[in-house]
């Protein structure tokens, strides 16, 4: 299977500092091409994007090889994005 260009794209975009977000990365290519190529659905990947309490540990690993990047800098990607939404002023909490 050939792998898409725009993963390389994200790569050098995340190495040079340029993607800091999680959500950022779909900037460079359309969630339903990431979708397509981590046998999911358009519709869970956009949960995901907004939902990172969702994300699995498993779909952070199948990211970081469609990118070509160590699972943990997806995770820092995911963590970095989750905090700053926790800490916005405004957000309700559920218990």
């Amino acid at each position: 299977m050939h792998k898409d260009n725009r993963y390389d794209v994200i790569k050098v975009m995340i190495e040079a500092g340029k993607i800091t977000e999680f959500s950022q990365l779909f900037e460079y290519i359309p969630k339903s091409v990431m979708a397509i190529d981590l046998n999911s659905s358009y519709r869970r990947l956009s949960r995901l994007a907004k939902q990172l309490d969702k994300l699995e540990m498993g779909e952070l690993y199948a990211i970081s090889k469609l990118v070509g990047i160590r699972m943990e800098v997806v995770y820092g990607l995911a963590e970095k994005q989750f905090l700053a939404r926790k800490a916005e002023p405004g957000r309700k909490r559920k218990h």
